[in-house]
């Protein structure tokens, strides 16, 4: 809906708009790099992919970190990148997307339907399952 409802500006297309976003909703990091011309003058707002996008030593300081064998880090000229972060209550350099929290429920929702696939769907089973308990532990 964001995206659908953006009005292009001369210096974000709605295509750059759009990986802007993607990278927010993904990696809870959006980077957007301001391009100047000679003259000083911004000629564009293009965003930085949030997978290779690391911050320096100085806070100001960001590096394109692709690595590879013939790959060495970029860094931006200082001051021409705008961080966009979720929120994280444990650091104040990267955010954290909003899904992370919902990880570890689906993973165990996962857990159950494999149980089931393995040993219910097969016929491997008695019909039921049986929850037994020691009258001692109580």
């Amino acid at each position: 809906i964001l995206t659908s409802t953006y009005i292009p500006h001369p210096l974000l297309s709605q295509q750059a708009f759009s990986r802007f976003v993607q990278d927010y909703l993904v990696f809870g990091n959006a980077y957007l790099e301001k391009r100047t011309n000679r003259f000083g003058e911004v000629i564009a707002l293009e965003p930085a992919l949030a997978k290779y996008t690391r911050r320096g030593l100085d806070l100001d300081t960001y590096w394109f970190v692709q690595y590879g064998m013939t790959t060495q880090p970029y860094q931006f000229t200082k001051g021409s990148i705008f961080h966009l972060m979720e929120p994280d209550i444990n650091q104040e350099i990267y955010g954290l997307p909003g899904y992370l929290s919902a990880i570890p429920s689906a993973l165990l929702n996962e857990s159950a339907t494999l149980f089931r696939r393995k040993y219910y769907i097969n016929g491997s089973h008695a019909g039921f399952i049986m929850y037994m308990t020691d009258a001692a532990q109580n």
